[in-house]
C-alpha cells in the first residue's frame, strides 16, 4: 500500500479526535455543568442517566469536571509547543547558519538539555517555593511554558538539518542570483521551508506536553484542586479505584485519546514528508 494510503486515515483521524476533543473541551465553559457543585447526597454515585460519567467523592459530576479539566491540559499543549517551535526554530536556525564552533557549542548544549529528563525538570521549576513570576501565570500556561524549555532539542535538530540540506539548493541559489540578500534569502526560503517537517515532532510534543500535564497533576504539583485537570481527576480516582472504577477509567481514558490523536497527526505529517522526498 502506497505511504498516502496510510497517510489519509492516520491524519484525519487524530484531526477528527483531535477537534473533538479539544471543541468539548473548550466549549464546556458554555454548557449548564458546573464542575464544582458539591452533593453530598450523590458521593460516588456510578454512571447514570444524571450522571452520564458518575460521580466523585463529593459527589461532583465527573463528566462537568473531565470537561472543564481539558481546559489547561490543550492551553500547557499549546503554549509548550509555541515556546519549543520559539527556542528550536531560532536556535537551529542559528547553528546551521553560524562557524562551527558556534554551531557545536550550540549542538552540545542541546544534548544536555535533551538528555535532561523533562518531568524532573518541571517538577522542579513547577514546585519553586515563595514568590516568582512564573507563580502569577495561569496554571496551564505555567505548566506549558515549563515543558517548552525542555521540549525544543528535537526541533533544534530538525531545523539544523534542514536548513543546511537547503544550502545550495536550485531555490536558493536562485535567490541568491536574484540580487537577494543572505537575511532575505534565509527568511523566505530556507527557513519556510524547514518548518514543514518542524511539524512533525511539533506535535509529538503537544501529545507528550498533555501526557506531562496529567503525570504532574498527578503528583499534586499540576492545577491546583478544586479546580479540575486530567491529572488531578487520576490522583483522585486512585484513592477511590477499588469502590469507584469510574473516577480512573474516563479521565485515564481521556487523557489516552489526547496523546493518541497528536501521535496520529505526527504519523501523518510524517508519511507525508516521507512521500514528497522518495
Amino acid at each position: 500500500m502506497s505511504a498516502s494510503g496510510h497517510r489519509t486515515p492516520a491524519l484525519a483521524t487524530g484531526l477528527l479526535l483531535l477537534g473533538l476533543l479539544a471543541s468539548v473541551s473548550l466549549g464546556s465553559a458554555l454548557l449548564s455543568l458546573d464542575p464544582l457543585a458539591i452533593r453530598t447526597d450523590q458521593i460516588l454515585s456510578p454512571p447514570s442517566l444524571e450522571h452520564p460519567l458518575g460521580t466523585d467523592q463529593l459527589g461532583r459530576d465527573l463528566l462537568a469536571r473531565l470537561l472543564a479539566g481539558g481546559r489547561p491540559s490543550f492551553l500547557a499543549g499549546l503554549v509548550a509547543t509555541g515556546v519549543a517551535l520559539l527556542l528550536g526554530v531560532g536556535l537551529g536556525t542559528l547553528a546551521s547558519r553560524s562557524p562551527v564552533w558556534i554551531d557545536v557549542l550550540l549542538s552540545r548544549g542541546t544534548d544536555l538539555v535533551y538528555a535532561f529528563p523533562a518531568l524532573i525538570g518541571a517538577m522542579v521549576l513547577v514546585g519553586l517555593p515563595g514568590e516568582h513570576p512564573l507563580m502569577a501565570l495561569p496554571e496551564g500556561v505555567r505548566v506549558g511554558m515549563i515543558v517548552g524549555l525542555f521540549s525544543w532539542p528535537m526541533l533544534f535538530r530538525f531545523v539544523r538539518v534542514e536548513v543546511r540540506r537547503r544550502l545550495g539548493s536550485d531555490g536558493h541559489l536562485a535567490a541568491l542570483a536574484a540580487g537577494a540578500g543572505p537575511v532575505r534569502t534565509l527568511v523566505l526560503h530556507l527557513l519556510p521551508d524547514a518548518l514543514a517537517p518542524a511539524l512533525v515532532p511539533a506535535s509529538f510534543i503537544a501529545g507528550g506536553t498533555i501526557l506531562l500535564e496529567a503525570a504532574l497533576g498527578f503528583l499534586g504539583l499540576g492545577v491546583r484542586p478544586p479546580e479540575p485537570s486530567w491529572g488531578n481527576l487520576l490522583r483522585d480516582g486512585m484513592t477511590h479505584v477499588d469502590s469507584a472504577w469510574w473516577m480512573v477509567l474516563f479521565p485515564g481514558l481521556v487523557v489516552f485519546l489526547a496523546v493518541l490523536a497528536f501521535q496520529l497527526i505526527g504519523e501523518g505529517l510524517g508519511r507525508q514528508r516521507a512521500e514528497e522526498l522518495y
